[in-house]
C-alpha cells in the first residue's frame, strides 16, 4: 500500500511541476499586455481562489467552512507560499532570471537539510545522489549573462529556502483531512490577500490590463493554482517532502521545452546534459530498490 501511495504521489507531483512550468509562457503574455511581477502573482492566486471557490461550492459534500485551528494552520502555510514568488521576482531586478531560477531550484537541498536538522529526518544514499544530479542539472541549464549582484543572489536563495519551509510545513501539517480543493482554495485566498496588500502598499499593483493580459492571468490561475497547486499538495502528502521537492525540478524542464516549441529557442549541449541529469535523478527515485535489513550494533 505504501508503495502505491508513493507512486501515485510521484505522478501527482510530476504533473503539477509540468503545469507549473507553463507559468513563464503565460507570464510573458501578461507582461506584454501591461502586467508586472506583483500583479501576476496576485492575479494567479486571486483568480485561482475564485475558480476553486466555485468548484468547492459545486462539489457535493464539500464545505468551504473550516475551524479556527485549521485557519491558523492555513495562515501559517500561506505566509511562506505568498512570500516566495515576491522574493524570487524581486531577485529579477538584480540578476538575470536564469540565474535566479537556478538558485531558487536549490530548494530540494534546503528541504533535506531542514528535515535533518529540525525534523530529525533521515536521508538515504539514493536521495542524496538524486539531489546532486538535480542541482548539477539545474546548474547546467543556466546560461550566464554577466549580471551578478549579491543582493539578487541572496533574494533568489532565500526564495528557495522559504519554499522549502512551505513544503515541510505542508507535509507536517495536521490538515490532511481537508478536501484538496478546500485546502487549495484557502491557501490561494490568503496568499492573494497577502500579496495584494504588499503590492498595494509598495505601489506595484497594476490593474489596467487589456483583455489578453487578464486572460493570461486567468489561464495561469487555472493551470498553476487550480490544478498544479492541488496536485502538488496531494503529492506531498502521499510521497513525502523530500521526494516532492526533487520531482518538482520537472518545472524548469517544461519551461525549456515550451521555449523550444513555442519560441523556437535552440538547445545547447550543456542544456541537454542538464536535462538528462534531472531525468536521471527522477528515474533513480522512481525505480524501487531492495531494502536490506541491518541490525544496529549499538
Amino acid at each position: 500500500m505504501e508503495k502505491i501511495r508513493n507512486q501515485i504521489g510521484t505522478i501527482y507531483v510530476i504533473l503539477s511541476a509540468i503545469l507549473f512550468g507553463t507559468m513563464p509562457l503565460l507570464a510573458r503574455i501578461a507582461y506584454a499586455h501591461g502586467s508586472n511581477a506583483y500583479t501576476v502573482a496576485f492575479g494567479r492566486f486571486f483568480f485561482g481562489s475564485v475558480m476553486l471557490g466555485i468548484i468547492v461550492f459545486a462539489l457535493p459534500g464539500c464545505a468551504v467552512k473550516i475551524s479556527g485551528k485549521q485557519f491558523l494552520i492555513l495562515l501559517k502555510l500561506s505566509a511562506p507560499y505568498a512570500l516566495m514568488p515576491i522574493l524570487l521576482y524581486m531577485s529579477y531586478n538584480y540578476i538575470d532570471s536564469g540565474m535566479a531560477t537556478t538558485l531558487h531550484f536549490t530548494y530540494p537541498v534546503a528541504v533535506m537539510l531542514i528535515m535533518v536538522m529540525c525534523c530529525k529526518g533521515q536521508l538515504d544514499t539514493k536521495q542524496i545522489v538524486c539531489a546532486v544530479f538535480c542541482i548539477g542539472g539545474m546548474a547546467l541549464l543556466y546560461t550566464p549573462n554577466g549580471k551578478i549582484n549579491v543582493l539578487g543572489i541572496l533574494l533568489a536563495v532565500v526564495s528557495g529556502i522559504v519554499y522549502a519551509v512551505y513544503i515541510i510545513l505542508l507535509g507536517k501539517s495536521a490538515i490532511k483531512e481537508l478536501h484538496p480543493f478546500v485546502l487549495a482554495f484557502w491557501i490561494s485566498l490568503l496568499s492573494s490577500v497577502e500579496i495584494g496588500l504588499i503590492a498595494l502598499c509598495s505601489g506595484n499593483l497594476v490593474l489596467h490590463l487589456d483583455a489578453a493580459g487578464w486572460t493570461a492571468e486567468a489561464g495561469m490561475a487555472l493551470t498553476a493554482t487550480v490544478f498544479a497547486l492541488v496536485l502538488f499538495q496531494k503529492g506531498v502528502f502521499l510521497c513525502g517532502e523530500v521526494k516532492a521537492s526533487l520531482f518538482s525540478t520537472f518545472e524548469p524542464l517544461t519551461g525549456i521545452l515550451i521555449g523550444v516549441i513555442v519560441f523556437h529557442e535552440a538547445l545547447s549541449a550543456k542544456e541537454i546534459i542538464g536535462m538528462a541529469g534531472i531525468l536521471i535523478a527522477t528515474a533513480l527515485l522512481v525505480i524501487p530498490t531492495k531494502k536490506v535489513k541491518m541490525q544496529n550494533a549499538q
